[in-house]
């Protein structure tokens, strides 16, 4: 018996910005499709408290459940926080009702935040320290981003995933690899004056040589994926991925398009999104590999099952 995801519930910002958003700083739909493959993304007010956006992606989770006292650990992970004392984990816990017993925690590990997460409340319930753990990524990019920079503005997104893990007899175990270089911290990193400084073709280069790295690692120490959901960076990173992850015969999600780059909460969001549309069954073993600043990387293969969505 080992840990799973047995629910996940998502909150998406309610105002999409289209490309043509952009052409105040001369940007073209053409050209952000062609260099990100994004289309549009959306964008939280400024004045949303990202503690509220968190709760309300866990809220469906928690409703659900016949005791949600067996959740022992709520960990919140998040790029775009900006209060950090303290943390908006607590309070998350509060909104959502979890009782006062519960372990809850922040977690900043960038765009690979989410395999971070992933990890620790696995390893929370393999080692029996909670009986369920709730893992929330929340972000909002949009007021990282310096708006008028060319490079990113056009990229980053806002949104919010949650995902429950809970220890089932039907689970295998789950099997994770990550690393960081803090050498590399200077290829993307907020910057004094506000916005993000991003070294593209370094990036790009080592984004897809971690991701695909960490992919061959899942499917060669199995139980192999049936997907592989990479973190939604940029569409020619994903395209790259794909084709240097193609012979391992398991499906790759690239669902950037109407998504953008939303730093850790991409990979869930992708999750849901492919399981909402019927491509994915409602039973399987996720692949989640990710690579963010800092540097670091990762990835975890996971068994899930999740209710079925609603008819629509």
């Amino acid at each position: 018996m080992s840990a799973g995801i047995v629910d996940i519930a998502t909150a998406k910002p309610g105002r999409t910005i289209d490309n043509d958003h952009f052409a105040s700083i001369g940007l073209t739909d053409a050209w952000i499709r062609r260099r990100s493959g994004i289309a549009s993304r959306s964008w939280w007010p400024d004045e949303t408290p990202l503690a509220e956006v968190a709760a309300e992606s866990c809220a469906p989770i928690v409703g659900q459940m016949p005791d949600p006292s067996s959740i022992g650990a709520l960990i919140v992970v998040s790029t775009s926080v900006r209060q950090r004392v303290p943390g908006i984990a607590q309070k998350v816990a509060q909104l959502v009702g979890l009782g006062p017993s519960v372990l809850a925690f922040d977690m900043n590990a960038a765009c690979c935040g989410f395999v971070y997460g992933l990890v620790t409340g696995l390893s929370l319930c393999d080692a029996g320290s909670a009986r369920s753990v709730l893992v929330c990524s929340v972000e909002a990019m949009s007021r990282l981003v310096d708006r008028t920079d060319r490079q990113t503005a056009c990229i980053f997104a806002d949104g919010a995933a949650a995902v429950l893990l809970e220890d089932r007899a039907e689970f295998a175990g789950f099997c994770q690899v990550a690393g960081c270089d803090g050498t590399q911290e200077g290829l993307m990193r907020e910057t004094d004056e506000g916005g993000i400084h991003l070294d593209g073709a370094q990036v790009f280069d080592r984004a897809v040589r971690r991701m695909s790295e960490s992919a061959q690692y899942l499917c060669d120490h199995g139980p192999a994926p049936t997907v592989l959901v990479g973190h939604q960076a940029n569409g020619r990173i994903l395209e790259q991925v794909r084709n240097f992850t193609t012979h391992l015969g398991v499906p790759f999600v690239n669902r950037i398009e109407t998504f953008g780059n939303t730093s850790s909460a991409s990979i869930p969001l992708a999750f849901a999104d492919e399981l909402d549309s019927g491509s994915l069954p409602t039973a399987g073993r996720l692949g989640a590999v990710a690579y963010g600043a800092g540097e670091a990387w990762g990835g975890v293969s996971v068994g899930y099952r999740v209710p079925a969505a609603p008819a629509p």
